[in-house]
């Protein structure tokens, strides 16, 4: 991913680094008139007006095209930031909510989160970073350019100090790959911290095991693992300074004692530029810190198994050409199978199926049978949430299930999940915020007028209890307006008289306008009014029922 984000941008690296290199180069241009000087001083010589006015253009130079390299650079790093938060986002949405629930919402979370804002911290940083290294190494070639053979014993020094540096650098990597890992199960322990409050402030047992067996030893680990990461780095910038100055020690006795042959005028260049490159070294040392968490992130991002953005402009386009008939009367299931995917560590896979079976449009169907009956997964079949091991799903003979066709039949479908997620957002059935009128009579329908309003679209607000959260819902599924529409025990969280509602009104109303009605439900006292019920056990349909044969059996 980053590597295709780099390459378009390979023009503005390019001349960042340029600005860079001739910034550099002024630096050093600087070096070397300040060296002349001090010799012209030490031979009593005298100094001359041109000699400062090129002293001067040489500062400009390193402040105009430093400051224009960073400019590139840090512009460069935003808009790679961006770019990289896009195609994530982009990603994210194309890909199957199958492999989202494999890979779990902590890690994607996590990833989002922590891993993004680290790698948008480490693009940020490579200006820096980038002229640093320039300034750097172009310093070490106007060293070997003055004094090869002196040159050649900062080399030797430089060189111990850099594998040095670089072992110490390998142990903090691997603290900080160990580090990230505990920041992933902390963000899973808060997360449950957090969605279990209820259960954890009844239950002081529970309670203490997720302080003491959960959240106490991530805790520690974290805080174990930031003092290691923390002394190795500060270690690293420690050292960095003592250790140069080490070599301007024996620069400067090396050349009186040993090297007598090597100039005076070579002497101070070296111990000028050396003083020159402290600053930069540092720059670099430091940003090594950060960088490290910057791969410790980019390696993280680039195992999640999330799906190419190729065709994300095709999968968010509603005017896509139709290839599913308006006018669809069933939705049959031929022989369908589902085996969830495991990571081999559970000798235990859930299946249903094979499951035929043909649904109605203008038909409300319930779904019922207990808990792990494989209800919800056919529910999530038939929606395109999970794709068949085998069979096909067809609307009037059209196999909807091939990829060719799943968007499109997606499209036809809304859904309100017993774990579903409240949008602040209304939409229209053309996927625009729908129109404030519209919104509030349903609101009233509903008995939400006094709880909530809207303005533009944007609903005041969602801080409600769980059967008012589902009221809101239904109104905007009511104004997605979809030809099927799927109620995971909605009916649960409502008093009786809503519960009433819901069976005897609200659903009569939405078969009238010819929409397939797909019910999860245990409330047996109004299965007589479906027009299909589908009883599941075990995985496989036990009951296909219409409804004469329905009533019968209730009576």
């Amino acid at each position: 991913m980053f590597q295709s984000i780099l390459v378009r941008f390979k023009w503005p690296i390019l001349a960042a680094t340029v600005f860079s290199v001739i910034g550099a180069v002024a630096g050093i241009a600087m070096l070397k008139i300040i060296t002349l000087q001090l010799s012209k001083i030490g031979e009593q010589h005298s100094v001359s007006g041109a000699d400062f006015a090129l002293f001067v253009v040489a500062v400009v130079a390193i402040l105009s095209f430093g400051l224009a390299s960073r400019y590139l650079l840090a512009k460069l790093s935003a808009q790679v930031v961006y770019e990289f938060r896009d195609q994530l986002a982009k990603r994210l949405l194309c890909t199957d909510y199958a492999a989202i629930e494999r890979l779990g919402g902590h890690r994607i979370l996590a990833a989002m989160k922590t891993d993004a804002s680290k790698l948008s911290a480490g693009l940020l940083i490579m200006p820096g970073f980038i002229y640093s290294l320039v300034t750097v190494l172009l310093c070490l070639g106007y060293m070997m350019f003055t004094s090869m053979s002196l040159f050649g014993i900062v080399f030797v020094l430089i060189s111990a100090i850099i594998l040095l540096a670089k072992s110490i650098l390998t142990i903090g990597l691997r603290y900080y790959q160990a580090l990230r890992q505990d920041e992933d199960e902390l963000f899973s322990g808060l997360t449950t911290l957090v969605q279990g409050v209820k259960e954890l402030s009844i239950n002081t047992k529970r309670r203490r095991f997720v302080y003491r067996n959960i959240l106490l030893p991530n805790f520690a680990n974290i805080q174990q693992r930031s003092i290691r990461v923390s002394v190795i780095f500060t270690m690293l910038n420690s050292m960095a300074s003592t250790l140069v100055f080490f070599v301007i020690g024996v620069i400067v006795f090396g050349s009186a004692l040993y090297w007598q042959d090597v100039p005076n005028e070579a002497v101070m260049s070296f111990v000028l530029t050396i003083l020159y490159m402290i600053n930069p070294m540092e720059s670099i040392i430091s940003a090594l810190n950060q960088l490290s968490d910057f791969a410790a992130s980019y390696r993280n991002i680039q195992r999640l198994e999330l799906a190419s953005d190729a065709h994300f402009e095709q999968r968010i386009d509603t005017q896509r050409s139709r290839a599913i008939a308006r006018d669809w009367q069933r939705l049959s299931i031929e022989a369908v199978s589902f085996q969830y995917q495991t990571d081999g560590s559970d000798d235990y896979q859930f299946a249903i199926g094979p499951i035929s079976t043909e649904l109605r449009r203008g038909d409300a169907v319930y779904l019922t049978g207990g808990n792990g009956s494989g209800k919800s997964t056919f529910a999530k079949l038939i929606l395109g949430l999970y794709q068949a091991t085998d069979g096909q799903i067809c609307l009037d003979g059209t196999d909807v299930s091939q990829a060719a066709f799943i968007d499109e039949y997606q499209d036809l479908c809304s859904a309100i999940f017993s774990d579903f997620h409240l949008f602040e957002h209304v939409l229209d059935d053309s996927g625009e915020l729908a129109d404030d009128n519209a919104i509030a009579q349903h609101l009233t329908a509903l008995e939400m007028a006094h709880k909530v309003t809207s303005h533009g679209g944007h609903l005041s607000s969602i801080a409600l209890s769980q059967g008012q959260k589902k009221r809101l819902a239904l109104a905007m599924s009511y104004l997605e307006n979809t030809p099927i529409c799927l109620y995971d025990e909605w009916a649960a969280d409502q008093d009786p008289r809503f519960r009433e509602l819901f069976y005897s009104e609200i659903i009569p109303e939405l078969k009238r306008q010819n929409k397939l009605v797909l019910v999860i439900t245990h409330d047996d006292k109004y299965f007589h009014l479906a027009d299909q019920l589908l009883r599941f056990e075990q995985g496989q349909l036990v009951e296909d029922l219409r409804p004469q044969t329905a009533k019968a059996l209730i009576a």
